[in-house]
């Protein structure tokens, strides 16, 4: 089973689900990866009543990430047609690495 799934949302956006993982406890555990592996230059988070959600910065680029998606699992949101192609493939590479030491630990 793949780790991740992403799917091209109707405005452009790309959804990047973490398969079998959801939740706030998931979130809060994915956010710690974060901050260790990637470092970013900023990142937050908000709770409401539906689930978490926030985002980072590192180098310019911006990634969403909420506890949960219309699939039902967290996931990563970014927007390709704001990004070079470069940008894009340092997000791929970021999602995978968190992924990866997130499962790791999980």
């Amino acid at each position: 089973m793949s780790k991740t799934a992403s799917y091209t949302l109707k405005n452009g956006s790309v959804l990047v689900t973490v398969c079998g993982h959801s939740g706030e406890e998931d979130f809060y555990a994915m956010y710690d990866v974060i901050k260790e592996v990637i470092e970013p230059e900023r990142i937050k988070y908000g709770v409401d009543s539906m689930c978490v959600d926030g985002s980072f910065i590192k180098d310019g680029i911006t990634v969403r990430m909420s506890s949960e998606s219309a699939y039902d699992d967290m996931c990563f949101l970014y927007d390709p047609s704001k990004m070079t192609e470069e940008q894009v493939n340092t997000t791929l590479k970021w999602i995978d690495l968190i992924v990866d030491t997130f499962t790791a630990k999980a």
